[in-house]
């Protein structure tokens, strides 16, 4: 097994049970370009409010943004910016304060925004008559509205949304209103001005959490989105579908959502469609973050509730991380600034993953360092114990053999893979890291490629998928290469050199294309393909259906 060290960060010195000299970790790191420094310091995960959770950001141009988000539960702060990087206090709102009739607590989740040139603030909260105790048995947390004329942000007194209506309205009265449980607007809501409409998204309670929306100018219709009352949701979000954020980009539409308990496993998710309606999940739900565990399994780092701001031409997610002491309890939530940038097909960069892959050394062992920034090294980050002889991992922001530290992928320069026969280290490859990609490739000298993750874009939502390649040896097409039967719906597959349907080994070297095909109910006559040429060592092809 590989000796486990220890490398002072920011030193020259360690300290081990072996010498340092040839170890892994023990190269100096390369020098970044000024522009490099300046990409990488764009991408850098920054902390704008300390305490702050549950954030949104109302942009009244590229240069004037307000912020705000759950604070003390009984005001609600709104911070102004110039820049969308640091913040300064505007003021407080005060519910309680701004209506003479009822005290309100528990205030979660506000969305500022503008409509009918007037600027509003929904947010979650109870409502009791002045001096009364709150929250009151047998309430449930509902949503109001309160409203400014201008930038001051002197909102006025609370309203309820669509009172004495059969739309979807607030409602304090615990369970479902007459019309449906999707009626009652909970939580967690968000406005999104379409071209041509105003939509309201919300929180609605029925064996969990669930989203829906409606279009302002025809509330009777809604639209469920998301939720374990109405999909089938996997155990690790809880029965929690949450905090619902939406843009449109290059004519995709996009819907954010956090899901499992805030306490617990919350996480970032999304999903893409060509309208509003489109967004549910019979959409492919991605991944956004990934909740951070140490090696023992225990919480450490949750992401969520969070806003995409587009400024420049740059997209970047405003999102609060959530911090866990050593026995895996939460401990604080504050606001931080991630820039994301975009696929091929369309898709987000993670927040916090990276694919490393590397090609292959029959009978050698690996293990993985990170060069930081700054220059010093993490070595190792992910052990031999850990890797063994794979040829890929997922980097997800712990480095697991030194102590369980966290690492931003912001703060990344390059990463290092050590490898190794009979225990004899010493040898690495090391590929430069731009902080924000998902993809990374580390090519050893004289490996072999034994696999080809290929990734493609979604089309129709019932479409399923099937798998050509192209021999390089006779130009031939190989079709399906791997069938529907065995892709179905996935948006992905590791090509092992191998297609099972006509039972035939074609090796990645072997290999000049790869075709992915996609068919609706079965209509092959009808199918629609993308190709991408290929090199035949690479180990990731993304391919995009036209």
């Amino acid at each position: 097994m590989k000796p486990v060290r220890v490398v002072l960060l920011g030193s020259t010195l360690c300290a081990a049970l072996v010498g340092c000299g040839g170890e892994p970790g023990s190269e100096p790191a390369p020098t970044p370009t000024p522009r490099q420094q300046e990409l990488v310091d764009d991408n850098a995960r920054t902390l704008l409010v300390p305490g702050l959770a549950d954030p949104d950001v109302y942009k009244e141009n590229d240069d004037l943004f307000f912020l705000s988000g759950t604070g003390n539960g009984w005001l609600l702060p709104i911070y102004e910016s110039n820049d969308l990087a640091t913040f300064r206090f505007k003021r407080d709102y005060n519910p309680s304060q701004a209506d003479p009739t009822y005290d309100y607590c528990f205030l979660w989740a506000p969305d500022l925004n503008k409509s009918n040139g007037a600027y509003q603030l929904h947010f979650s909260a109870h409502r009791v008559p002045n001096g009364a105790a709150c929250p009151p048995a047998g309430q449930d947390v509902t949503t109001f509205v309160a409203t400014a004329p201008d930038l001051n942000f002197n909102f006025g007194a609370p309203q309820p949304i669509h009172a004495n209506t059969t739309w979807p309205r607030t409602s304090t009265a615990t369970g479902c209103l007459p019309q449906g449980c999707n009626r009652n607007i909970r939580i967690d809501s968000a406005t999104f001005n379409d071209t041509a409409a105003r939509w309201f998204f919300y929180v609605w309670f029925d064996r969990g959490n669930n989203i829906a929306s409606f279009n302002t100018a025809a509330p009777g219709t809604v639209y469920n989105h998301l939720g374990p009352a109405v999909f089938a949701t996997p155990a690790h979000e809880e029965g929690i579908n949450e905090a619902p954020e939406v843009f449109k980009r290059n004519g995709l539409y996009y819907m954010l959502f956090s899901g499992g308990w805030y306490n617990s496993q919350y996480a970032m998710y999304y999903v893409m469609g060509d309208s509003i309606p489109q967004l549910t999940r019979a959409r492919a739900v991605r991944r956004l973050s990934q909740p951070l565990k140490n090696s023992a399994g225990r919480l450490v780092q949750s992401h969520g509730h969070n806003a995409i701001v587009e400024r420049r031409g740059e997209y970047f997610n405003i999102f609060h991380v959530g911090a866990f002491d050593t026995a895996g309890n939460l401990t604080s939530r504050s606001t931080y600034r991630q820039r994301v940038t975009f696929k091929s097909d369309g898709a987000m960069t993670s927040l916090n993953q990276v694919n490393l892959r590397w090609n292959k050394l029959a009978g050698y062992s690996y293990s993985l360092d990170v060069v930081l920034r700054d220059g010093s090294v993490i070595g190792p980050c992910n052990s031999v114990a850990l890797l063994g002889q794979s040829n890929k991992t997922v980097f997800d922001g712990v480095c697991r053999s030194a102590g369980d530290r966290v690492v931003t992928k912001g703060d990344i320069a390059a990463f290092r893979i050590f490898y190794a026969i009979n225990n004899a280290w010493g040898a690495f490859v090391e590929t430069p890291y731009d902080g924000i990609s998902d993809d990374v490739a580390l090519t050893l000298p004289g490996g072999y490629t034994p696999f080809v993750d290929l990734e493609w874009s979604e089309e129709e939502t019932a479409a399923q998928y099937s798998i050509d390649v192209q021999r390089r040896d006779t130009g031939a097409w190989i079709g399906p290469c791997i069938g529907v039967n065995a892709v179905n719906k996935s948006l992905a597959w590791s090509y092992q050199g191998r297609c099972d349907t006509p039972g035939i080994n074609v090796p990645p070297s072997n290999i000049q294309a790869f075709r992915i095909c996609s068919a609706v109910n079965g209509d092959w006559s009808r199918a629609r393909c993308g190709a991408a040429a290929y090199d035949g060592r690479s180990m990731h092809s993304r391919i995009v259906i036209p």
